[in-house]
């Protein structure tokens, strides 16, 4: 074989390696750049590696049961609400203006990166029907010890966070309870009326929540109130 050849057949082989690694490359490329982005905007408060921070409370998301039952539409949808009912460390909303999809599915990539034999779940948009007074009885029951007589958080989530309902649809509600919390103090509760009851509960407490639109009525409201007080001190 010539040296023509030769280099020919080299530069076929090269160009061959090139395309079959390509995606393999850009995959890595996109989880360094999803580590990046979750160090910036996450880690401080759920930990570089998803497991939390001493003294801080929020979410666990590097734990497999969390992981099985949230799809990446929930992640998203959790990352552009945030978490305002929190008295302190509230989870902040991250608008597309802040943090694009883009720059959002990287950042769940990363997520799914620290368990990659869980696939992210699929959800069928099945609505959970129960009695929701039944449910609430239940929840103050079972639930209020670790969640709140309100919902409003202790050491378990807030579930009657205004993010949290908008963000999570029936089904996740639902899985979560059935598959607990595997290393914390949420047990796998088994499907029945009770439990079902309780996700009817949980969902009737639910109200519209547009963060921006708050975020410009509480501009509007610091406003009045600036020209009120300026009204004041003239007279």
């Amino acid at each position: 074989m010539g040296t023509r050849k030769l280099v020919m057949f080299g530069s076929t082989g090269l160009l061959l390696a090139g395309i079959l690694l390509a995606p393999s490359w850009q995959a890595q490329g996109e989880l360094v750049r999803g580590h990046e982005l979750y160090k910036t905007h996450c880690a401080s408060c759920h930990g570089e590696d998803g497991k939390g921070v001493q003294g801080v409370k929020a979410a666990t998301l590097n734990n497999e049961g969390f992981l099985k039952v949230a799809s990446d539409d929930y992640l998203l949808k959790s990352i552009r609400l945030g978490r305002p009912s929190l008295a302190t460390n509230a989870m902040p909303h991250f608008d597309a203006s802040k943090l694009p999809d883009e720059k959002v599915n990287l950042i769940i990539k990363n997520m799914r990166s620290w368990h990659p034999e869980i696939s992210a779940p699929v959800e069928t948009g099945e609505k959970v029907a129960g009695d929701p007074v039944k449910g609430e009885a239940f929840y103050k029951a079972a639930c209020a010890a670790c969640h709140g007589q309100k919902g409003e958080g202790g050491i378990g989530a807030a579930l009657l966070d205004p993010g949290y309902l908008n963000a999570a649809s029936d089904e996740f509600i639902l899985h979560s309870i059935t598959a607990g919390r595997p290393g914390t103090n949420m047990p796998p509760y088994p499907d029945s009326p009770d439990i079902r009851n309780v996700v009817a509960f949980l969902r009737s407490k639910q109200v519209p929540y547009d963060p921006a639109a708050k975020k410009e009525a509480e501009k509007g409201e610091s406003k009045d109130k600036a020209a009120a007080d300026g009204e004041k001190s003239k007279n």
